[in-house]
């Protein structure tokens, strides 16, 4: 049986491809699949695992290892009744967009989360899959996303420390290699598989995708654009920050000329790496036609 980890990242799809999945579970069980999205992690499923180690209790910890243990039985028993494949979507596997703008780092928490659920899967994990987007749209999508939500309200200094911080997906992408080493590695940009549902899932699935699937052409939480944040934030008593939100329905964006060059410089740096091999860690799915 085949065991596939999708981790994401957040803001490149990922919500849209797990309600793609979600919704042809039927269509998917024809062709001996199984899915696992946040109906099935989220509901103890993964609990205990999804902090760093130096911040568990001990409580929490037994609760991961009693998950480990949980994932290993249910695979054997997904084997023994004839599943052929296992897919497994969860992007919080890798952190959390709050964490992410908390320590102003790009999945800062990548190899050490995942090293916690390496015991569950990495015996039968034969492939791992993360969707990745140009640094200015990411950023701009996950402050967006948090402050429609009134997590945050990002202010000048927070949104240029992340033009500046260190990590890059390539960091992301070694560590992930890193702790599944026997998998295949599998990246794809968000801007050349973005709404190409049956792409995605041939990905991640080894190239097997059922003949008969619904809901190819929905989209599912799209970050807000300038018009609804504006809202927000005026609702919340921000007045003067949602008057420097441009009006209308247009997808905001709150970095300037300069800060979007520096973005897609490092972006591009990532790309050509990609391209170029990738170290020999990582095959690059880069087929825009």
């Amino acid at each position: 049986m085949d065991v596939t980890l999708h981790l994401g990242a957040h803001r490149t799809g990922t919500t849209t491809l797990q309600k793609y999945l979600e919704e042809n579970r039927d269509n998917l069980g024809e062709i001996g699949t199984e899915f696992w999205g946040p109906k099935q992690t989220r509901a103890g499923l993964f609990a205990g695992l999804e902090k760093r180690s130096n911040r568990l209790t001990n409580k929490e910890a037994l609760h991961g290892k009693r998950a480990c243990d949980l994932i290993r039985t249910t695979l054997e028993q997904l084997k023994m009744k004839g599943v052929k494949s296992l897919i497994v979507s969860e992007e919080n596997m890798i952190g959390t967009m709050w964490g992410n703008l908390s320590n102003c780092q790009l999945y800062a928490e990548t190899q050490d989360r995942l090293q916690r659920f390496a015991g569950g899967f990495e015996r039968h994990c034969t492939r791992v899959a993360i969707s990745i987007r140009s640094y200015e749209e990411y950023w701009a999508s996950v402050l967006a996303s948090l402050t429609e939500r009134g997590r945050i309200v990002p202010n000048k200094r927070e949104m240029d420390r992340l033009v500046i911080q260190p990590r890059r997906w390539r960091d992301v992408i070694t560590e992930i290699a890193g702790v599944f080493p026997s998998a295949e590695l599998v990246v794809w940009s968000f801007e050349t598989m973005a709404g190409r549902m049956n792409d995605q899932l041939a990905l991640l699935n080894g190239g097997s995708v059922p003949k008969q699937m619904r809901g190819q052409n929905n989209w599912h939480n799209a970050s807000a654009g300038s018009a609804k944040l504006r809202q927000v934030l005026g609702d919340g008593g921000h007045t003067t920050l949602a008057e420097k939100i441009p009006d209308g329905a247009s997808r905001w964006q709150p970095y300037d000329v300069n800060q979007i060059a520096a973005f897609q410089a490092q972006y591009n740096e990532d790309i050509a790496w990609l391209r170029s091999g990738a170290d020999g860690i990582a095959r690059f799915e880069d087929n825009s036609g």
